[in-house]
């Protein structure tokens, strides 16, 4: 490999009140560095003179000229040389001078102030008054303050639809979002998909399957928002990356849950009743049932009876309606192998299928028809409850 010669270079800096200098390193060849150093050559006389053309601001070939500035002085005094402008197209003019060096180059200085910064976006437009309004509304939307609360494993639980919740995620760490049972990801946009890294994954499986969207921010002190489309709802998140707090796991409450809940709540309810009231209104556990039939089999023979400890219910099939009635008769407890036992005329009454008799029968018995034609069914009361 050549050998390289670091050699230095002096530039002054204007507005330092000691003028002092500092080196510059230029990197020359093994030759060059032995080459012995040109004497300084004297300016120009028109240097200086406005009138005159502007002198070449290039800067010195990297040569003897740089050996020489290797043997200068690191202290020389360095003259000081016209200004020129080094204002970029269509902004202010900055005036820096020009300082001559030892080995009789010319070079600029630095500028006495940086550029200004340079607008990445585009100067906004005039808004409408109906866009006014628009983004009225969505302000005080986004700034509504419903605040989370806790949930299952230190989760934090937003209510959806309250108010756009914030996710604070730190660097190296992980925040999670995780979505409803059964629901699905459609799409995913971040307002920066560069410094943040979004990524869905699902969790279970089954009914209780669920996607989780892990969330990494890249740097600190960065703040965008998230929208996630899913197959029952679309979420707007804003998220925030902090160094030192984070959110952790993020989960949501859905008012539509608690509705469904209800409504869940009141058709088991109407399935309890219909299984326990009669059409009547008659609630089951509170009827006795305790009653056999026998003789003969009619087509009016009695489908149930049973009785709420003030009134016993006899009901029919629906075809009695249209046929003939039986009579119903109370029964005594005489009677024996040879004799009948006595029968009581009670009151009842019809209500549409059904005889609501205005006592609790222990022995009845329904006939219908006469002589050898006559059908009879005899009602009763085994005791107890059932």
């Amino acid at each position: 490999m050549r050998k390289m010669v670091l050699a230095l270079t002096v530039m002054v800096v204007p507005g330092v009140a000691s003028a002092q200098s500092f080196t510059v390193p230029a990197i020359i060849s093994p030759a060059q560095a032995q080459t012995p150093a040109p004497q300084p050559a004297a300016p120009p006389a028109s240097f200086g003179n406005p009138a005159s053309p502007r002198p070449d601001v290039s800067a010195p070939t990297v040569g003897a000229s740089a050996s020489a500035a290797a043997s200068a002085s690191v202290g020389a005094p360095a003259s000081t040389a016209p200004s020129v402008n080094l204002g970029l197209p269509g902004e202010p003019a900055t005036s820096s001078a020009l300082v001559s060096t030892p080995n009789g180059g010319v070079m600029t200085a630095l500028p006495s102030h940086p550029p200004p910064p340079l607008a990445l976006l585009s100067p906004n437009g005039p808004l409408t008054a109906r866009e006014r309004q628009a983004t009225t509304i969505a302000h005080r939307w986004r700034g509504r303050t419903a605040s989370p609360s806790e949930g299952a494993n230190g989760s934090v639980r937003f209510m959806f639809g309250a108010t756009v919740p914030s996710v604070v995620c730190s660097p190296l760490y992980v925040c999670t979002i995780t979505l409803q049972p059964g629901e699905v990801v459609n799409d995913i946009k971040a307002g920066d998909a560069v410094r943040w890294l979004i990524t869905p994954s699902m969790v279970g499986s089954g009914s209780n399957q669920q996607t989780v969207v892990s969330v990494k921010p890249t740097d600190a002190g960065l703040r965008t928002n998230l929208i996630i489309a899913t197959t029952r709802r679309l979420y707007e998140i804003n998220l925030v990356s902090n160094s030192s707090s984070y959110t952790g796991n993020v989960t949501f409450t859905y008012p539509e849950d608690a509705q469904a809940a209800w409504q869940q709540y009141q058709a088991d309810a109407g399935r309890r009743y219909a299984d326990t009231t009669l059409a009547s209104g008659q609630n089951l556990a509170s009827l006795d049932f305790n009653y056999a039939l026998s003789g003969d089999r009619p087509a009016w023979r009695p489908l149930r009876v049973y009785s709420d400890g003030i009134k016993t219910y006899i009901q029919f099939p629906r075809t009695m309606l249209s046929g003939d009635a039986p009579a119903l008769v109370a029964l005594g407890t005489d009677g024996s192998w040879f004799s009948s036992p006595t029968k009581q005329i009670v009151n009842y009454r019809v209500q549409g299928d059904t005889y609501v008799v205005d006592r609790v029968l222990n022995r009845a018995e329904l006939v219908s028809g006469v002589g050898g034609s006559q059908d009879a069914v005899e009602i009763t009361h085994s005791g107890g409850r059932g």
